[in-house]
């Protein structure tokens, strides 16, 4: 009977099979480094992202505002602009009441996305409600029309004809955990003033260093 011969591993083969190994190992390690760097460039491009967007928003609402303004003086009327923690909108004054300003080209509602918000201070008082946009009118009838018959909330920021504006400072940042944000400022004399990116809360540091030169 021929003798059946058993498998055997030889020493090369041993030493090929554990580099083999150990080389996969190491391609592990070195696919899990690269998923870290690219996930830190994501946070990094998604943080610049973020602030770049924080970045056109707060130019578009000191580019309106100026608009809104011009328009007043050529039109000879009244602008207001109503600020919400998540935008803003503009209306116009008829010589009784504040309504929309609709079907113009520029000056529409803007909203915006979080985590960018806007908080609004009118000659030093608090001029934005965390539940402005939510309180029920007391003299609204109880009849399925309240929605129709509600009062359109007036403006925070009123642009005049003259030219002239009240006092008031807006602030549009970013909340998150290093938060920044930008400062627009305006005038009883018609001046609106742009501030660049500041670090700090724009709700809670609105006024940092605002009496101080820049």
């Amino acid at each position: 009977m021929k003798p059946i011969s058993t498998a055997t591993i030889s020493k090369t083969k041993l030493h090929r099979s554990i580099v083999q190994a150990g080389f996969t190992l190491l391609e592990i390690l070195i696919a899990l480094a690269i998923a870290g760097i690219m996930l830190s460039v994501a946070v990094i491009a998604f943080s610049d992202n973020d602030a770049a967007k924080l970045k056109n928003k707060a130019h578009q609402l000191y580019g309106l505002m100026q608009i809104a303004q011009e328009e007043s003086i050529l039109r000879g009327v009244e602008i207001g602009i109503r600020v919400k923690q998540d935008g803003y909108s503009f209306l116009i004054y008829d010589g009784t009441r504040w309504n929309p300003l609709q079907e113009h080209t520029v000056l529409r509602d803007v909203e915006l996305e979080e985590p960018i918000e806007m908080y609004i201070n009118v000659e030093g008082q608090e001029a934005l409600l965390a539940n402005d946009d939510t309180d029920e009118e007391s003299n609204e009838e109880q009849d399925g029309e309240q929605d129709a018959n509600k009062e359109i909330k007036p403006p925070q920021i009123f642009i005049l004809s003259s030219g002239e504006m009240n006092e008031f400072t807006v602030t549009i940042g970013l909340d998150r955990d290093e938060p920044k944000f930008y400062r627009i400022t305006g005038n009883y004399l018609g001046e609106i003033n742009f501030e660049p990116a500041m670090e700090g809360h724009y709700r809670h540091d609105w006024d940092l260093e605002l009496n101080e030169p820049f």
